[in-house]
């Protein structure tokens, strides 16, 4: 139930395309029933080569940076630090669309192209008014359907297989001889070359990182091939179509050192993505020939659909009862999302798969790079904030639900990126502020860039990209118990934590990073302007903590036994180092009105709705404030929460996401509930995709993680014990009081099955996948 989107009618805009991926090729498929696009992506197109950005005068200025903080004069600290800690140049790489797969289907009657832009066929009105479009969940495939006015069925099945690491569309007719299209890859100005030869055709492009995208045609019947650059079938009974793109993929022996400028200019020179993509589409071909069309397109899903199951089959929830979901059976996905309430649960239901979905198709094998700010899915060569990796709350939240809905190895990919930063982090941690250790901004991208990125002062020279990012790996062994896991990334931890032991300095009793910011806010200085540079915050001090109590518990759960990436065991030292970083932390603080305190001392905030509630990161994703250990700052924390609100905050759907998981903390259903609501009515598309504004994919994870938390939290004791809370903060709304889920995991190598009645919990099942920690349900 719950495990497709019903279409009723064709898409106006990108936006509201159907995404597929494998974790290296995306698609978003328009499914019209005549004018159908693929547009295409592969993790690895971006605008550029690595660049070395790293400004040589940071490390000079610094000093007089802080001096001037602590003097009250932010202004000038900003505009020294502008010139002196920006990047040398301003901006990484951006993530790129590989271009668009047209192609039209069309009836002998509308044969033809009219002028005008796009070229298209005219559409058959019979196949538009008797179109639907769905997108299997459960067997990540998109299926259009439609009737000509001839009564001929028509059926468009498309996916894209992670076994055969390719794009795959299988059309079939009703009636024989009905198929008939044309179709062309396209890319704009961007495109070097166009190549077409054994009924494909290919573009390549260089003006980023160089690539060659192909597109191939099978049909079985009537007369099919290539006409200049585009592929045509007239009369066929039945066609097979298979895309597959190729670029530069990441060499893992690149993680040892910065990849030069030179050497990548010597590595493109070779061209090894065209033949790849060309051998590629040879060997479907063969394949196909070989058994015959239908039997092949059939064997070729089937393997695709063995593959996927492995992945969607591990959880399941279901909020409501069978009675009150069959209420919305048949209602499509836009009209649904109209509908939402309280007690529309079966939209709630249908959003947690269709996350789920996004995080498998997203960033699974064979990608090798995590979700960008998009997912795997840009349309666009010049997109918002570049589409990269945000790593002041994005990327981060895409993984929020990964551990808990049974996928920690979707995770991966984030920590082979962090591992791939780190000697850029070294170099910009030794050059830029003569540290130890390795440092990330607030962006990275495909190359692991570690320079500040842009020149907004709330943002670019703020510091804990790779602390943050870094605590994932303790929270991914907490859920695991995979030593093995732990062991190979601990070092990325701990060099983290080392940046720190150096970077912080003294202020008063307590060690603060100095210039610091509070992620994207500003407030009002001592003389009336508007700053953003300041003398520690609230964000810093629990990002730290967590880091710093991490390396701390993977310590005790290695034996000891922490080694760096050359094997060479950490000293002593590096840890009595982190305990006295721990022990000269500020702790939280309160404002005179009760909420908490978002930078070191009170001040005025310019935005008091901003969308970033950085200062909460103690609540969650942190566990430094719980209801039960202090609950005048959860108190605290309400009350923050409450002024946000009240002045607007929650406006985008990345920060309404993470409200969410604020009220799932502090056991307030009903607030959580009205969040969700708010994200479904003004922060999501039709085909269910988070809206920013613009489209942003963290959104969808951020709810996941969310809605998931109102049912099950797990976290670890003082004692080591594992503690279970089963609906802790369920809504009070009567459609949520019943419902069950199956193979949610909680910290400690567990995974649960329970279900609720009338607001009880009436049954749970826990299964000790790698479980040997004792395990306490409350």
């Amino acid at each position: 139930m719950n495990s497709k989107l019903v279409f009723n009618v064709p898409p106006q805009k990108w936006e509201e395309y159907l995404p597929l991926g494998n974790g290296r090729l995306g698609c978003m498929v328009k499914a019209h029933p005549c004018n159908e696009v693929i547009q295409l992506n592969e993790e690895g197109i971006w605008s550029g080569g690595p660049q070395d950005r790293t400004n040589p005068d940071a490390k000079k200025n610094l000093d007089k940076i802080r001096t001037l903080v602590n003097e009250g004069r932010v202004l000038e600290a900003q505009s020294l630090g502008f010139e002196a800690l920006s990047g040398k140049s301003f901006n990484q790489r951006a993530y790129q669309t590989a271009g668009d797969f047209h192609i039209d289907f069309f009836s002998n009657k509308n044969n033809g192209l009219a002028c005008g832009w796009p070229l298209q066929h005219k559409a058959d009105e019979n196949a538009v008014s008797s179109y639907r479009s769905e997108l299997f969940l459960d067997m990540a495939c998109t299926l259009v359907t439609y009737t000509d006015d001839e009564g001929t069925i028509f059926t468009r099945r498309t996916w894209i297989s992670a076994v055969d690491d390719m794009i795959f569309m299988h059309v079939t007719a009703s009636a024989p001889g009905k198929i008939n299209y044309c179709g062309y890859l396209d890319r704009g100005i961007w495109v070097d070359n166009v190549i077409a030869e054994n009924n494909c055709t290919y573009i390549e492009d260089s003006h980023g990182i160089p690539f060659c995208a192909g597109a191939g045609a099978v049909a079985e019947g009537g007369e099919y091939g290539t006409r200049g650059a585009c592929l045509y079938g007239t009369g066929c009974n039945e066609v097979l179509f298979f895309i597959d793109i190729q670029s530069l993929r990441w060499n893992k022996k690149w993680n040892d050192k910065p990849l030069s400028s030179k050497k990548y200019k010597k590595l493109i020179r070779k061209n090894l993505w065209t033949p790849e993509c060309k051998k590629n589409l040879e060997e479907i071909k063969e394949r196909i020939q070989k058994v015959g069309l239908g039997p092949a397109a059939e064997d070729f899903f089937a393997w695709h659909l063995v593959e996927w199951k492995n992945y969607w089959d591990r959880c399941e929830v279901e909020i409501g009862t069978s009675a009150q979901l069959k209420d919305h059976e048949e209602v499509s996905t836009p009209e649904l999302l109209k509908s939402a309430s309280p007690s529309n649960t079966t939209l709630v239901n249908q959003y947690i798969n269709f996350s789920r979905y996004l995080m498998i198709s997203g960033s699974r094998t064979p990608g090798l790079l995590p979700l960008t700010l998009q997912g795997l899915w840009n349309g666009q060569i010049e997109p918002p904030w570049q589409s990269k990796y945000t790593i002041n709350i994005n990327a981060q939240m895409n993984y929020w639900p990964v551990n808990m809905t049974g996928l920690s190895e979707c995770e991966l990919p984030l920590f082979d990126l962090l591992e791939r930063a780190y000697p850029n982090g070294r170099l910009v941690a030794q050059k830029m502020y003569g540290c130890r250790g390795y440092v990330l901004h607030h962006n990275t991208d495909f190359w692991g860039d570690a320079a500040p990125q842009d020149a907004w002062i709330p943002a670019t020279y703020w510091t804990l990209g790779a602390a943050w990012l870094a605590t994932h790996i303790i929270e991914h062994f907490e859920y695991t118990q995979d030593n093995a896991f732990l062991k190979r990334y601990y070092y990325l931890m701990h060099e983290a934590a080392l940046f720190f032991v150096d970077y912080l300095v003294e202020d008063g009793d307590y060690l603060i990073i100095n210039p610091s910011l509070s992620p994207e806010n500003s407030y009002v200085t001592k003389t009336g302007e508007i700053g953003a540079f300041t003398a520690g915050c609230e964000m810093d001090n629990m990002i730290l903590e967590h880091l710093f109590k991490g390396c701390k518990k993977a310590r005790e759960a290695l034996g000891g036994k922490c080694y760096d990436k050359k094997g060479k065991a950490y000293s002593d030292e590096d840890f009595a180092s982190f305990d006295y970083v721990l022990l000269h932390l500020k702790k939280p603080s309160l404002n005179s009105d009760g909420s908490l305190m978002e930078w070191n001392r009170e001040v005025e905030e310019v935005e008091p709705g901003h969308r970033h509630i950085s200062h909460l990161y103690g609540l969650y994703p942190g566990h430094t404030i719980t209801l039960e250990k202090n609950p005048e700052l959860a108190e605290a924390c309400k009350k923050t929460l409450k002024k946000r609100l009240e002045n607007g905050g929650g406006h985008t759907g990345w920060s309404q996401a993470w409200i969410i998981n604020f009220y799932a903390q502090l056991a307030m259903g009903d607030e959580a509930l009205s969040s969700i609501i708010k994200l479904f009515q003004h922060s999501t598309l039709p085909n269910l995709l988070d809206n920013h504004p613009p489209f942003q994919i963290d959104g969808n994870f951020g709810a996941l993680a969310g809605i998931i938390r109102l049912l099950v939290q797990s976290e670890f004791d003082d004692e080591g014990n594992v503690r279970v809370k089963l609906l802790p903060a369920l809504p009070s709304e009567a459609a949520w009081q019943s419902g069950r889920v199956r193979g949610l995991a909680i910290k400690g190598g567990y995974t649960i099955d329970f279900e609720w009645k009338e607001g009880k919990l009436v049954k749970h099942t826990l299964h000790p996948e790698n479980g040997k920690i004792p395990c306490f349900i409350e």
